[in-house]
């Protein structure tokens, strides 16, 4: 029998996607900035390659696309909402110009108030995904997705949208929104804007992970038709195991990358943390679990400007088996109705949450990488000395990174100074990188690496749109606070060599 016209689209599909998989993807990434660039064009060539070819099958990069959230979808949701128990107080959810959308105050909030309340059972939790009859061998078998819990709880989504209308969530998924401000969604120009801060390689190693997780999981779905061959020939009916996917709505047709993409962007920019109905640590208490919580996802970010620690707005009420969210501060109506995202740095924002805050906090991190070229003769010695002698900087291969943060008082491990003298070492034993001379000329390494560091930085953003909303101002802002960072670095370093004279 002569394969039909959709069937001959999936072979084409599915020989893109092994492809990519097997010559690329299941590879290690290259270590060259260059090159890892060069292998991101290609491989979003190809996706975008499979993305057209699926559009012919299904609809559904169209339906994410044509997706709405106005003021009807807002009001759908708020019904759902009031129907599935969720308590609101003085508080409702309005669309804004430049922060999507938000919770905003009806009336009155005084400080340390409930704002709202979320049962359990209106959310997307990792127990019900791997209670669900469309995941549970996925999550039994197959070690990336009960392993990694957000890949878990992106699948579990992605079937919810899948299913449309039958699903308890429609409401909910469909005031999410259909992109992300977060590099994954960036185009390639946006990318480059991020250079030359090491933002730049993590946003490509991400979206190459994202890559080879869909291409392993479509590969997956793919089984599901040989699976069901087998069946209908008697001598082969029993001989292959039920696949990872057999009973989730997956296809080679409707699981494309933007819907992938899309339900890894929700839960990289909404989870939520809360106690495990089943699972228990060593002392029997209840695990944290990621959660999508309907409702209290629309809080925006509160910009605090302090070094202390913030409280967590957002908890979990054992007793009342809900998520609750408090005020911070006496709000009135109209007022927006924000929490505090957690101590993360800049780049950290971005790539999770898909914004730079403007104020500079001290959790502010630059990931410094210092490569010992490969054809150095002493590298073997010099890594066991660096292994030996220096706890705050990490070796990956000839590759060693240290993290210089916002602190002006010290911005990097002091260990940093021997991983330098090891390095400037022209024959490295214990004896020799104890030398005042090596020592001193590790300390003058470090300052004309940052030095060069710092001059890469200086033309690199625009320094008027520190306070603009999007991707011009978040770029801006990063590359500034990384900027600063390597200035203090610098500082300390000609402190140091002052100290020493």
């Amino acid at each position: 029998m002569a394969p039909t016209p959709n069937a001959e689209l999936e072979d084409q599909i599915l020989g893109k996607i092994a492809t990519l998989f097997e010559e690329t993807l299941s590879q290690k990434p290259p270590s060259s900035i260059v090159e890892l660039w060069k292998e991101h064009v290609e491989i979003k060539r190809i996706l975008k390659d499979v993305t057209s070819i699926q559009a012919k099958l299904s609809d559904t990069d169209e339906r994410l696309a044509n997706s709405k959230r106005d003021a009807e979808s807002i009001k759908k949701f708020l019904t759902w909402a009031d129907g599935v128990g969720i308590a609101r107080n003085n508080v409702t959810i309005v669309s804004t110009k430049t922060c999507g959308f938000s919770l905003q105050a009806t009336g009155p909030i005084p400080n340390a108030h409930i704002v709202a309340r979320v049962p359990r059972h209106a959310m997307i939790t990792l127990d019900l995904a791997k209670k669900s009859a469309l995941l549970k061998k996925a999550f039994e078998r197959d070690p990336i997705v009960s392993g990694m819990e957000n890949v878990g709880l992106a699948l579990f989504l992605a079937t919810q949208w899948l299913l449309n209308e039958k699903s308890k969530w429609l409401p909910y998924i469909s005031i999410l929104p259909n992109s992300f401000p977060t590099p994954l969604f960036y185009t390639d120009e946006q990318l480059l804007q991020l250079k030359p801060s090491p933002i730049f390689e993590e946003a490509l190693l991400f979206y190459r992970t994202i890559s080879r997780q869909f291409c392993y999981f479509l590969m997956a779905v793919a089984k599901n038709k040989i699976y069901e061959s087998a069946q209908r020939r008697k001598d082969a009916r029993n001989t292959m195991e039920t696949p990872l996917f057999y009973n989730a709505p997956f296809t080679v047709a409707n699981l494309t990358p933007g819907l992938y993409f899309w339900a890894v962007g929700v839960v990289t920019t909404r989870v939520n943390m809360v106690p495990s109905e089943h699972s228990t640590d060593k002392d029997e208490k209840p695990n944290l679990i990621a959660a999508l919580i309907p409702f209290l996802d629309m809080a925006n970010h509160e910009n605090v400007v302090t070094e202390d620690p913030v409280e967590d707005l957002v908890c979990y009420s054992p007793a009342e088996e809900c998520a609750v969210i408090t005020s911070h501060c006496d709000l009135e109506a109209g007022n927006q109705v924000t929490i505090f995202y957690g101590c993360r740095s800049r780049g950290e924002h971005l790539l999770h949450n898909g914004f730079v805050p403007i104020h500079h906090q001290r959790q502010d991190v630059l990931k410094l990488k210092i490569g010992i070229p490969k054809t150095d003769k002493t590298l073997d010695s010099k890594t066991k000395l660096i292994e030996k002698y220096v706890q705050n900087v990490q070796c990956n291969g000839n590759i060693f990174q240290v993290d210089l943060y916002n602190y002006p008082e010290q911005p990097f491990p002091l260990d940093l100074l021997m991983f330098a003298a090891i390095f400037v070492c022209p024959e490295p034993t214990d004896a020799a990188i104890a030398k005042p001379d090596i020592r001193k000329k590790g300390l003058e390494f470090l300052k004309t690496r940052f030095s060069l560091l710092k001059k890469s930085y200086d033309s690199s953003f625009d320094a008027s749109k520190l306070t603009d909303v999007g991707i011009d101002g978040d770029a801006a802002r990063l590359k500034a606070s990384e900027s600063e960072i390597l200035q203090l670095a610098l500082s300390y370093c000609e402190t140091l060599e002052k100290s020493q004279e």
